[in-house]
């Protein structure tokens, strides 16, 4: 008896101080998380797959936790989000507790946490996405998502801290693709959307391991991103280039064959010898920008030249860039003193690249915080990180010369007649505007940076350890040590290929424009394949991206055909191009400049006996209806070309449809083509304003856009780079409307801008029937097709009032002098048109305004390569 009670009390101490003792490396995370306190939590959780209408899958998350009141932790879910007891908090409920350094660059948020405070409980309700743009896995929220090639798996992967709370209900929206494995059958649902509901406390969540195929067009996108593929994504992109620089050259040796004989005429060589060095320098750098990432990040995979391609690739990309800056001052010539300046930031660069132990950086400039801490506080401690920041505004600031260099010399080489170098000097208010740009540039580039560690590590334990600093040091020097590569991708990739060689083309026209006499009536085969190539390369969109495979020659092929179409067309159309009867002659061959003033009193007299005749119809007046007509009768008549022998005064009647009225509009405002484009592209910069505003706020300000600049290394930047482009863009529309005013279809403004914006309308066209196809999205194409129509039909009746410039002072307003030159029933049909464009245009920015855009959670995908490595 004594024996077996002995046995009993033997066996109750022995289970308590089991139960005493640690249990294992999960109890740290269970005292700091108080996990017993958690069993009565419910939890719910979805995912949901969206494929179509969008260039990448896309998975939204959404969890909801409720923890009861008297959870110890409850009251800091409260607290603001930098403090650490409300980190701990969210670590418990949203991530696993034991890992202090939580680090996720695939989660995206919209915002933080939402927390509500109920009678008995605490709500956290968590919104995540993803897009799929790898095929790496990707954790977000509770889930994993492991890509492959062609099928994807699914898997819960719930926190540890919720381990034994009530699972209330899962729901998987697969986006309407039947799953092709599911690891355990759902309570409810279909194929394309399951549910598992426990209707009680089970202890434990539910396992859910679903495997799903996606189109095959995302599949293919999320692909095209990872080796070797990124290199043929370079490759699909080459061609392009390689087209328009074959353009360019054709045109520069039509004008070069097509000789000017003026005393000015020095200009046309000296600027076309600049467009072919020019265009030639921008495709050698946009080969650098394509493929410095690409083929270096291959060769490192294939271990080719390591010590290049792996151990000092950072280096390799500094070089390059400084390399292709110099190139573009070695062409601008900045002078003496920019050319210090250039120097110096080159040789600062170069030194941090090639020896970066003398700033207290790593020799590979990569840093393990993990198994070389030494080398993270040496980093830290001597300033590395401002010493390779210096280096990146050296880059920069190199660019910003010569790129500066570069403009200055083009427009200068087209107004200088003398022989030899171009005149002028670099100003030095702009070589120090150049260096505050630099600086300022690489500073807002690494508080982005430091914004993107905010977002991507927000739940790490700030105060646990020394290594929260080293890895944070590292991390961040990780980003910021790609700025080389990525500058070349943004600005050059962005902009400055199409930038330098759409002004060395305007150059070229300026010095012929300038040197041509006399004066001719229509441009000339040169100047049109000139005009041709300014349009695709500064004017044209540049589209063919479908499913992450580049095919931009479909939509630049697709602008060619209608571009020389509507050119054919005006051949035909074209009122100056229209024949006169039984004589062959064109009217551009009867009517010359020094006739524009005679053709404007012809045009004014005539409207003038329209409306004598409308108000004698309307018996407002007694007027001898025959005198009328005949006085119109001649005004519809022109000398003759070449009059019988005998006969010199002979008359020849004008085309059909053709009036003393359309004659002057086609001759546009100004005496030369060159001065038409140049007054086109002012109407198109004015009026261009409000949608330049429009469109930023689409693709760079609504929704979740504007925070997203602040997590991207260009992006407050870009902003503004990016109107001044559109409004560049614009400017060149308007500037080849102009140029092309007389020989276009068409007999009112309007008409002749619609062809223009349909041409720019066509490689879209492509691009949105690839899109459709492939399940892309349409983007703000519809706003920007409209606004580019409206702006083009606004330019076009500016054109047509500012040819009678002259009669403004007898009219009291504008508008009343456009229903005179229009008569009222044209005026009419015209106006109709504009409203129809404005309620298109309001149309589209309503349903613009009532959806939300793509939101960037990790890297743009356009900001970054598959072979950066990062």
């Amino acid at each position: 008896m004594r024996r077996g009670l002995r046995h009993v009390l033997r066996t109750v101490i022995t289970t308590v101080l089991l139960g005493l003792l640690p249990v294992g490396p999960a109890s740290a995370a269970d005292d700091e998380c108080r996990v017993s306190e958690l069993t009565s939590a419910r939890v719910t959780a979805s995912v949901r797959f969206k494929h179509e209408g969008e260039d990448y899958s896309k998975a939204e998350g959404l969890l909801t936790v409720k923890v009861p009141k008297s959870w110890s932790r409850a009251p800091d879910l409260l607290l603001n989000g930098d403090t650490e007891r409300y980190r701990t908090a969210m670590r418990c409920l949203l991530r696993f507790p034991d890992d202090p350094f939580p680090y996720r660059d695939t989660e995206g948020r919209t915002a933080a946490p939402e927390v509500t405070v109920e009678e008995k409980w605490v709500t956290v309700d968590q919104r995540v996405l993803t897009w799929v743009t790898g095929l790496q896995t990707r954790h977000f929220g509770p889930w994993s998502l492991t890509v492959g090639d062609r099928l994807w798996r699914l898997e819960l992967m719930p926190p540890s801290a919720l381990g034994r709370a009530w699972w209330r209900k899962v729901t998987v929206d697969l986006g309407g693709r039947p799953a092709r494995q599911v690891s355990s059958p759902p309570t409810t649902g279909g194929p394309t959307e399951l549910t598992w509901v426990q209707g009680k406390a089970s202890g434990k969540p539910p396992e859910i391991d679903v495997t799903l195929q996606p189109p095959a067009a995302k599949a293919s996108a999320a692909r095209w991103s990872e080796h070797p593929w990124y290199v043929l994504d370079a490759l699909g992109w080459l061609p392009l280039h390689g087209a328009l620089l074959v353009l360019v050259l054709l045109a520069a040796r039509a004008v070069r064959r097509e000789s000017v004989s003026a005393p000015s005429a020095g200009a046309v060589p000296r600027t076309t010898r600049n467009l072919l060095i020019v265009a030639g320098l921008a495709f050698a750098i946009t080969v650098v920008q394509l493929f410095d990432d690409t083929l270096l990040g291959h060769f490192a995979r294939q271990g080719t030249a390591p010590f290049w391609t792996d151990e000092h690739r950072i280096s390799v990309h500094m070089g390059l860039a400084l390399l292709t800056g110099l190139g573009l001052c070695g062409f601008g010539r900045p002078g003496r003193a920019a050319l210090a300046a250039v120097v110096a930031a080159t040789g600062s660069g170069l030194a941090v690249a090639c020896r970066p132990e003398w700033f207290a950086l790593p020799s590979g400039l990569w840093l393990d915080w993990v198994n070389a801490p030494d080398d993270v506080l040496r980093f830290r401690d001597g300033g590395g990180l401002v010493a390779f920041t210096a280096s990146c505004a050296c880059v920069v600031f190199v660019w910003l010369v010569g790129v500066t260099a570069v403009l200055l010399r083009l427009w200068r080489a087209a107004g200088s007649t003398a022989p030899g170098r171009t005149p002028g000097r670099f100003p030095h208010a702009w070589l120090a505007a150049s260096a505050v740009l630099s600086v300022a540039l690489c500073a807002v580039s690494l508080w982005s940076a430091q914004n993107v560690w905010e977002h991507q590590s927000w739940l790490s334990r700030r105060n646990a350890s020394e290594d929260y600093g080293l890895w944070h040091m590292a991390t961040l020097f990780a980003d910021l040590r790609w700025f080389p590569s990525d500058w070349l991708d943004w600005f050059h990739g962005t902009y400055f290929w199409w930038w330098a060689p759409s002004l060395a083309i305007l150059a070229v026209l300026r010095a012929r424009d300038t040197a041509a006499v006399p004066v001719t009536a229509l441009p000339s085969a040169a100047e049109l394949r000139t005009l041709k190539a300014f349009f695709v390369v500064c004017v044209a969109p540049v589209v063919g991206w479908y499913a992450g495979v580049p095919l931009p020659l479909l939509s630049l092929l697709a602008l060619w055909l209608v571009l020389s179409g509507l050119l054919a067309l005006g051949t035909r159309r074209a009122v100056l191009n229209r024949e006169l009867p039984r004589t062959g002659h064109r009217l551009h061959e009867v009517t010359r400049g020094a006739d524009r003033q005679r053709l404007l009193n012809a045009a004014r007299r005539h409207r003038e006996l329209h409306a004598q005749l409308r108000r004698l119809e309307q018996g407002q007046q007694e007027e001898d209806r025959f005198r009328l007509e005949g006085e119109l009768d001649r005004l519809h008549r022109l000398p003759h070309p070449s009059p019988p022998p005998g006969l010199p005064n002979t008359w020849i009647r004008l085309p059909p449809s053709i009036g003393p009225v359309e004659l002057a509009l086609a001759w546009g405002p100004r005496a030369t083509a060159w001065g038409n484009g140049c007054r086109a592209a002012y109407f198109a910069a004015v009026f261009s304003v409000p949608g330049v505003v429009l469109l930023v706020w689409a693709d760079h300000v609504r929704g979740i856009r504007w925070a997203d600049k602040f997590v991207q290394r260009f992006g407050l930047v870009d902003t503004v780079t990016a109107a001044v482009a559109l409004e560049l863009l614009w400017v060149g529309a308007g500037f080849t409307l102009g140029v092309l005013w007389r020989v276009l279809p068409g007999r009112r403004g309007p008409v002749r801008a619609a062809g223009l914006a349909f041409v720019y309308a066509s490689p879209v066209l492509v691009q949105l029937a690839g899109s459709r196809l492939v399940g892309q999205p349409l983007g703000t194409w519809p706003l920007e097709l409209s606004l580019v129509l409206l702006v083009l039909t606004l330019t076009g009746l500016a054109m047509d009032i500012d040819t009678f410039r002259g009669e403004r002072r007898y009219w009291p307003t504008r508008t009343g002098l456009l229903l005179s030159v229009y008569q009222w029933r044209t005026a009419s049909v015209q106006m109709a048109f504009l409203v129809g464009q404005l309620v298109a245009l309001v149309t589209i920015w309503q349903q613009l305004k009532g959806n939300d855009p793509m939101i960037l959670i990790e890297r743009s995908p356009s900001e970054s390569t598959g072979g950066s490595g990062n």
